[in-house]
């Protein structure tokens, strides 16, 4: 078996071979590449197959799973298998720009380095249009916001964080959420460590607002009461470390109208 590598890209995938395609070659061309790749396919089809087939190298790892669909389970599968010291997940319909792991590499060696996350370029698109091309970019850069405010609501891409992977032992992507599950598996990780912001990075999230149920997020069951229910899972399973943020979980909750007495949070 090849060494391990120093960053496991590992992708969760559904039935979207161009945008997966995309996506692989976008760590392909990362001017830093020591890296291993881990997509795991909760469904296949022959397009997809082909991407697969193509674009990973000898080192990497195709997994297709059984059970339910969802990303969360492919990415607790692709995070067993990783080899990396350290993680990142990235999304079949999100990129890296070629210098997103050299601008991370140097803070990751840093021997207190646990979990770190860059600034997010938002690029919106038509996926039903040739080259899916691009209709809006965006540079978000996320270090102004107050990561003690992640108690709160996430504001942080999935992609645009890194993690060493012994600090993900024994955590997991709650499968059983129908949205947040992002946010709730950074809140285990905020319980052992804050993120820490490093400027630029080249992380990409890719949008199409044009045609509907592009992105989950978009679907039905992530736009109606089962979000709050969710949030309401998440801040349960992980308590505010603080009065100050236990008032705001209160705050947002009651801005949705749901009245909760701030010690509930």
């Amino acid at each position: 078996m090849a060494a391990a590598p120093f960053f496991s890209i590992v992708m969760a995938s559904h039935l979207r071979p161009l945008t997966l395609a995309r996506a692989l070659a976008s760590v392909r061309a990362q001017t830093v590449q020591d890296l291993e790749l881990v997509v795991v396919a909760d469904a296949l089809d022959v397009d997809t197959a082909a991407v697969i087939a193509r674009d990973l190298g000898p080192n990497d790892t195709f997994i297709k799973r059984t059970g339910r669909n969802g990303p969360a389970a492919s990415r607790n599968l692709g995070l067993a298998t990783a080899r990396g010291e350290w993680v990142i997940f990235l999304d079949d319909d999100d990129t890296l720009g070629p210098d997103h792991l050299a601008t991370l590499l140097p803070h990751c060696q840093q021997p207190g380095s646990q979990v770190l996350f860059t600034d997010v370029t938002v690029v919106t698109e038509d996926r039903q249009q040739p080259g899916m091309p691009e209709l809006s970019r965006q540079v978000s850069p996320l270090g102004a916001n107050d990561v003690n405010l992640l108690w709160v609501k996430n504001f942080i891409p999935l992609h645009c964080l890194a993690y060493r992977r012994s600090l993900l032992q024994g955590l997991t992507f709650d499968a059983h959420m129908a949205s947040q599950e992002d946010w709730d598996f950074l809140l285990g990780v905020c319980s052992r460590a804050l993120p820490r912001h490093i400027p630029g990075g080249a992380a990409v999230m890719h949008k199409d607002y044009v045609n509907p149920g592009q992105r989950r997020g978009q679907q039905e069951a992530s736009n109606n009461s089962t979000v709050i229910l969710d949030f309401l899972h998440a801040y349960r399973r992980w308590p505010a470390p603080t009065p100050e943020l236990q008032a705001a979980r209160a705050g947002l909750m009651k801005s949705v109208g749901l009245a909760l007495p701030g010690e509930w949070f």
